[in-house]
């Protein structure tokens, strides 16, 4: 058992999270406040917004923190049909913004179905036991909430959301030993069809091509990233220094949202784009640990899951901003402006910290899973292979 279960929560980890929201809320000042005066709007109206968020966040962390883990198992399916619902709804009344039809009622519901992903699959996997190498446990299960996904996530589209469902079921089944062939031959057979749907749909096929264009000119779809890059250039080694960037008056569209990690690159230099990718590392490393920790394969699950969904909107979007992707709408974790995402996360890490609570998931049963077909956590993680202790 690990110090954080033994002495009660993963300390560090809620250390290095509410470290990271309160530099949010200054570099979301600096990046925000020109784009509020563009507007006719008040420096700090942004801010003032961010700052409830915040609070909010805050609260929304200490009570998924006292919830019990074993909860969200009973209520998998639940939180899944809410979230495709409400994602249904704003594809057909949500409106569209910048080509994409992601928002109703302020919020983003697409977060809300990936949570509920998360817990239908992982609560699948666990339930498993010494079936998890079936066509059943590894195929059949998961198609299902990655199939209503998939489909409404294309009618959006956000097709940066569907890539980061495929990945999280991926490593769900890695982590919880699936057949490999299977897998293997379900990723050969996705992956063509995947890129048919991107190019097909103009809002995203217009981004790719415009990323590996090569002809000297700055279309529309370029803009965004050449500045981004710029920003990060500019700032050197030390930065410009905060609220001195220029790339944002009026260069950067959302320099807020969408490429906030440039406009620290800029006015905070080398030295702050490190410091945050430190501090996003320690997030994960803690986050992983928990998963090596956790009692019982749901719990293990989970962590993994939650920590590598993390991982994967932390990633894409400094991909984004570092120019090795196409422009897409990731925030980056407890530093971009945005409710629905600061809010998860947040839940999140309240999530993590339960499981790496020692008296958290005593309710839950799972059936006995043979050592042997278990995946061989010594490779990757150093995970432990054991039965359930409950």
């Amino acid at each position: 058992m690990s110090n954080s279960q033994a002495i009660g929560m993963n300390k560090l980890l809620l250390i290095v999270t509410l470290i990271l929201m309160c530099f949010g809320i200054a570099v979301i000042y600096s990046a925000s406040a020109p784009v509020a005066s563009s507007r006719n709007l008040p420096a700090e109206y942004y801010l003032k917004a961010h700052l409830f968020k915040v609070l909010g966040a805050v609260v929304i962390l200490g009570v998924f923190y006292k919830i019990d883990y074993a909860l969200w198992k009973v209520l998998a399916r639940v939180i899944f049909g809410f979230g495709a619902i409400l994602t249904l709804a704003a594809i057909v009344s949500g409106g569209e913004v910048k080509g994409a039809s992601r928002w109703i009622w302020g919020i983003q519901p697409s977060e809300i179905m990936k949570f509920g992903f998360i817990t239908w699959v992982c609560s699948k996997l666990s339930n498993a036991g010494d079936e998890i190498k079936s066509i059943k446990c590894t195929i059949v299960q998961p198609a299902v909430p990655l199939a209503i996904s998939a489909i409404l996530l294309v009618c959006q589209p956000n097709f940066s959301m569907l890539i980061m469902f495929c990945v999280l079921l991926l490593v769900m089944l890695m982590i919880a030993g699936a057949n490999y062939k299977y897998v293997g031959l379900s990723v050969l057979v996705s992956m063509p069809l995947g890129l048919i749907a991107l190019l097909l749909k103009p809002h995203s096929r217009s981004r790719i091509l415009a990323h590996f264009s090569a002809d000297g000119t700055m279309t529309a779809s370029q803009w965004q990233g050449r500045h981004a890059l710029e920003a990060l250039g500019n700032g050197g080694f030390f930065g410009t220094g905060i609220g001195m960037g220029e790339q944002k008056l009026g260069y950067l569209p959302e320099a807020h949202k969408d490429v906030v990690y440039s406009v620290i690159g800029e006015e905070f230099g080398f030295v702050g784009t490190f410091a945050v990718l430190l501090a996003f590392a320690i997030l994960f490393s803690q986050g992983y640990n928990i998963a090596r920790s956790s009692t019982t394969r749901f719990g293990r699950y989970m962590a993994v899951a939650l920590t590598t969904s993390l991982f994967l909107n932390f990633v894409i979007h400094v991909c984004v901003c570092v120019g090795l992707i196409p422009t897409t709408g990731q925030p980056l974790p407890f530093l971009s402006f945005g409710g629905t995402n600061l809010m998860f996360s947040a839940a999140f890490i309240g999530i993590l910290l339960n499981i790496s609570r020692s008296t958290s998931g005593k309710s839950i049963r799972e059936p006995y899973m043979s050592s042997t077909l278990s995946f061989d956590t010594s490779r990757f993680m150093n995970f432990r292979t054991r039965r359930s202790s409950i």
